[in-house]
Order: C-alpha cells, then sequence, then structure tokens
C-alpha cells in the first residue's frame, strides 16, 4: 500500500492504463526539476542550496509525495558525486598551503576537532546513552566544517583575499587531512576480520596502492596529460578515466572507492592541467553531489522524537561550541576580537564529509539508519543557521561584540608590528595584498612617504624587512581609521574591496573631509562603485573597468604603431611575466 494518497492514486492512473509506468529517467527528471524549482527559492531566501537539495528528496520520498521509488539507481548517482567530490578536493590540497597559512591553522583545527569530539562524544554517551562506537560516529561527523558552504559564502562576500579567509580555508585544509584518515580508518572495517589484522592487510594494501600511484605519477601521467591536453574533450574524459581507473583499483584493494578518488586527485594536483580539469569537473561532481543530497533527503524521517532532541542537542554543539573554541583559540594565539570573531563565525555547521562517514558507517553495518537521519538532521539546521552567521558576520560582530573591552585589547605583539613614524603621510595606502603591492610599485613618491596599513601580520612583518613604513591595523575598526586621519594623509587609496568596509571608511571620511584631502576606493563592480557613490564617496575606481579600457586603447594603437606598442609592452612586462 503506497504511503500517501498521492501515491495510490498513481498506481491506480498505471492500473487503469490513464498513463504509463513512470521509470527511472521520469523520476530523475522529477527531481532535476524539483531540485532547480527549490534552488531558486531557496536562493531568494538566502539559503544554501544544499538544503534546497535535501528538502527535494524529502519531498520526493515516501514521507509526502512519495515519487522516487529508484532510491538504489539515485544512490548509485550520488556515489558517483562522492567520487568527483573527493576527487577534487585532492586536486585542491595542496600541502604547501599550510606552510603559507602558519601555525593558526593548524592550532585551531586541531584544537577544535579534539574539543568537539570530546564533547559530541560525551553528550553521546552519558545524555543519549549511545554506545561506544555510535558516540565515536556521531562525535566525528560533528567535528567536521563545510568546505563548500564556507568556500562558496566567502566567494559571494568578495571575502576570500581577507586574512580571515585564508585562516579559514587553512583551517579547512587541516579538517580535509583529518577527514580522509577517518574515512580511511573507517575503510578498515568493511569486512568481519579481525581490526588489528585487517588494519595491518589494509595498510599493506593501501601501501601497495600508493607505490603505484607514485610510479604511474612520476613516469607517466604528465606525458599522458600532455597528450590528453592537445583536445579539451580528450583532457575531460582523461580525468574521468584517472578519477575512475584509481578509485576502481582501490575498491579491489581496499574496499574504498572513495580514497582512490581522493589519491588519484592529489597525484595530478601539481600538473600544469590540474585546473583545467577541475574547472571541467566541478559542474558534473556538482550535478551528481545534487543527487547526493536528495538521497540524504530521502533517508529523512519526522516522526521519531528519539532523532529529533538529538539532533537539536548536536546543532547546539555545533552552532555554539564550534565558533566558541575557534575563537578562544585564536584569541590566545593573539588576533584581535574582530578576526577571531570572523573566523569562528564560519565554522557553525557540519560538514559533506560528516554526513560521507555516516553514511560508510551505516555501510558497514555499525550505524542505523535512525542515526544516519539523526546527523542529517543536524546538517539541515547548522548549515541554514550558519548561512545567516556567514553572511551577515560583519554586522553581528559590530552590534552584539564590538564594544566588549576584553574582545578589542591590544595583543600582545601590536605593538611590534609597525614601522611608522611621528609625523604625518602624504600618501596612506589601506591593504598590501596583490593589487596593493603593484600600486605601491608604480607610485613615483618616495617609499618614505607613503604609510602602508594591513591587518595581516605576515604581511607587516615582510614590509618591516623590507623597511617600508607600516602599522598593522584593521580598516573595519574605528580606530584604525582614527589613527589614518590622524597621521594628515593628501590621498588615501583603499584596496580593500570589500563593500561593508569601505562604507564605513567612506563615512569617517566625510566627518573630518577637507579641500585637500582625496579617498579613492577600489571596487569590485560597477554595482559597488554606485552604491558608494550615492554614500558620498570621493573617487571610487573599478579596476576591471580600467584593464578594459586600457586593454582597448592597446589594441588601437597596435593598428597604428604596432611594432613601436610591441617592443613597448614587451619592455614594460616582461620582467613581470618571466618565470
Amino acid at each position: 500500500m503506497p504511503s500517501t494518497i498521492l501515491g495510490f492514486l498513481a498506481e491506480q492512473a498505471v492500473a487503469l492504463g490513464l498513463v504509463a509506468e513512470p521509470g527511472f529517467f521520469m523520476e530523475l527528471s522529477a527531481v532535476i526539476i524539483a531540485a532547480v524549482i527549490l534552488g531558486i527559492i531557496f536562493r531568494k531566501l538566502k539559503q544554501p542550496t544544499i538544503l534546497a537539495f535535501i528538502v527535494t528528496g524529502v519531498l520526493l520520498g515516501s514521507t509526502f509525495f512519495d515519487v522516487i521509488s529508484f532510491t538504489d539507481m539515485v544512490l548509485v548517482f550520488s556515489d558517483l558525486g562522492i567520487a568527483f567530490l573527493l576527487f577534487l578536493v585532492g586536486i585542491n590540497l595542496d600541502p604547501k598551503v599550510l606552510k603559507d597559512i602558519g601555525r593558526t591553522s593548524i592550532i585551531t583545527g586541531l584544537g577544535q576537532i579534539a574539543f568537539t569530539f570530546t564533547i559530541g562524544f560525551v553528550v553521546g554517551t552519558m545524555v543519549f546513552g549511545f554506545s561506544f562506537i555510535e558516540s565515536t560516529y556521531i562525535a566525528l561527523a560533528l567535528t567536521f566544517s563545510s568546505t563548500i558552504i564556507v568556500v562558496k559564502l566567502l566567494t559571494d562576500k568578495h571575502d576570500l583575499n581577507s586574512l580571515y579567509a585564508k585562516i579559514s580555508i587553512g583551517f579547512l585544509l587541516v579538517q580535509d587531512f583529518v577527514a580522509i584518515l577517518a574515512l580511511i580508518f573507517i575503510s578498515t572495517m568493511r569486512t568481519q576480520a579481525v581490526l588489528s589484522q585487517q588494519i595491518f592487510v589494509f595498510i599493506f594494501k593501501l601501501a601497495l596502492l600508493a607505490i603505484v600511484v607514485w610510479i604511474v605519477s612520476k613516469y607517466l601521467i604528465k606525458r599522458i596529460f600532455d597528450s590528453l591536453a592537445r583536445s579539451q574533450d580528450l583532457l575531460f574524459l582523461g580525468g574521468i578515466s584517472w578519477c575512475f581507473a584509481l578509485a576502481s583499483l582501490s575498491m579491489i584493494l581496499i574496499q574504498s572507492k572513495e580514497i582512490g578518488a581522493f589519491i588519484a586527485g592529489v597525484s595530478i594536483a601539481s600538473l600544469p592541467y590540474s585546473y583545467e580539469v577541475f574547472a571541467k569537473l566541478r559542474y558534473l561532481r556538482d550535478f551528481f553531489i545534487v543527487l547526493f543530497f536528495v538521497y540524504l533527503g530521502l533517508s529523512l524521517p519526522f516522526t521519531s522524537s528519539a532523532v529529533l532532541v538529538p539532533a537539536l542537542v548536536f546543532s547546539f554543539i555545533v552552532l555554539v561550541g564550534n565558533p566558541l573554541i575557534i575563537f578562544i583559540l585564536m584569541t590566545f594565539l593573539g588576533y584581535k576580537g574582530r578576526t577571531s570573531f570572523l573566523t569562528a563565525s564560519g565554522f557553525a555547521q557540519i560538514s559533506e564529509f560528516s554526513l560521507i562517514v555516516i553514511l560508510l558507517g551505516e555501510e558497514v553495518g555499525q550505524l542505523s539508519g535512525e542515526l544516519t537521519s539523526m546527523v542529517t538532521l543536524v546538517a539541515v539546521i547548522t548549515i541554514s543557521i550558519s548561512t545567516y552567521f556567514i553572511l551577515y558576520n560583519n554586522r553581528i560582530y559590530e552590534k552584539l561584540f564590538k564594544h566588549i573591552p576584553i574582545l578589542n585589547k591590544p595583543r600582545f605583539w601590536e605593538d611590534e608590528l609597525s614601522s611608522a613614524k611621528s609625523k604625518p603621510y602624504p600618501l596612506i595606502l589601506l591593504g598590501f595584498g596583490e593589487t596593493g603591492q603593484k600600486l605601491f610599485r608604480s607610485l613615483k613618491t618616495a617609499k618614505e612617504d607613503v604609510l602602508l596599513v594591513d591587518y595581516d601580520p605576515r604581511v607587516i612583518k615582510r614590509c618591516m624587512k623590507d623597511n617600508f613604513h607600516c602599522i598593522y591595523g584593521d580598516v573595519a575598526d574605528l580606530e584604525t581609521i582614527k589613527y589614518i586621519m590622524r597621521k594628515k594623509p593628501h590621498i588615501i587609496v583603499s584596496t580593500v574591496m570589500d563593500p561593508e568596509t569601505n562604507e564605513r571608511l567612506v563615512r569617517e571620511f566625510n566627518k573630518k573631509k577637507k579641500t585637500d584631502r582625496h579617498l579613492i576606493i577600489l571596487a569590485s563592480t560597477v554595482g559597488e562603485a554606485r552604491e558608494l557613490y550615492e554614500k558620498k564617496a570621493d573617487i571610487v575606481l573599478v579596476p576591471s573597468q580600467i584593464a578594459a579600457e586600457k586593454i582597448g586603447i592597446v589594441i588601437s594603437d597596435l593598428k597604428e604603431h604596432k611594432h613601436l606598442e610591441l617592443d613597448f609592452l614587451k619592455r614594460k612586462y616582461s620582467d613581470e611575466f618571466t618565470i
């Protein structure tokens, strides 16, 4: 008997010959159409589309409309999504990034994992009476934050080049390493052999797989991809085939396609074509990942209070506990309250890796479907709420935390991060990232007349080493803006392309505006520039527009003075592009 009236009516319509028997293609069509419609609605509501896909599974499953009967096929497709996800994570996993980010990401990453795991395990065993192995899985699932959610929202906010975003990405990288280790451990449990013996066999087979991949990567893979790169179609198929080949080999050796897909990605991460492969496969990954989240929605029940109460408690641990421990650790490491808060606010959700871990636990028979549903519900709750934390983190900090003295007191090393003199500076440059550095090199002003301001301690230390006049400061902080104004600059240039920060800068500048003082702001888009002008900004420049106009002039000049212009361009830019 169908579980819904709609399902019953559909069966009767088929029996009477009014409609054809729905096949997998029709069900897949219904899934995609529903996912698109709900995705549009959720996007309008500023919710992550991942949540829309889970809700799609809930609505089309047996709880409501009972549309999906080919759940096994949906699971197969979702497995492909997991393989592509781990393959692309491997491509992006560059251990060198850890060196650039420094100890902050490692300490906060490992500290948060240890804290969340301990709290989750204790609550699971002591409060809800879950078994040791069940509590271990639950605690592990709570430790990981969503790379997809964090990076996507930071990109939407144009914050990827900020200090807190760099720390966040390094933090996620640490979590990726731990997540892969967790997947390896879970993969040892896929058979009924004695654990110690199986771990030994697993390590041996994993070493064999690693040796095979190392040999192929060292002597063959570059030549193969050099040949494939001559055709974009072959490069696309080559990336897929390499992912599937290692995933299949890994499945044969260690019963884990996930590990094989991840190793496949890492093995080509250093190739010059890795970004091209990533760019071509990410949309294919996204398609199959949609079905992965739909499948999670299909398995989400609403009938048991035994699922709801633990889900709410564990969600509270993730929403409050994770940001709190990250904030404490970063404050202890010497970062200002704002940087610590903005970083911490991004990690109040569980990850797609968490869901993979739980599904693998169910697959090896150590978890029930009810526990999988509970963790899925935690994902829905935390992803939904944490979206607001990330999107409005600046406003939350300004309204709730900015005026708490302990969060804003000077750190022990801030006074050491300054080479500014007690004199006026004609020009002050805010932000010393890639744009700021190029602008500084192009200035005709003497370097002792320029004051550099940045809130990345590593950048300030490099500037001091080069004998530049600089100071550690956060432009979003009102005290930093007041300090800048006291230096009596004629020109202030902001390369910090953050709309909220620049709006605050414009407001403070206009309060003390003088006829001989100018504020030049760089904006990411024409729309942002228009909004800043509406706020009475002095001068707003859009680098992409300037670049387009400059390229147009160069092309026009090439038509008239081809050889002269080519020689000029070679002389001017050859040093910059010499490898």
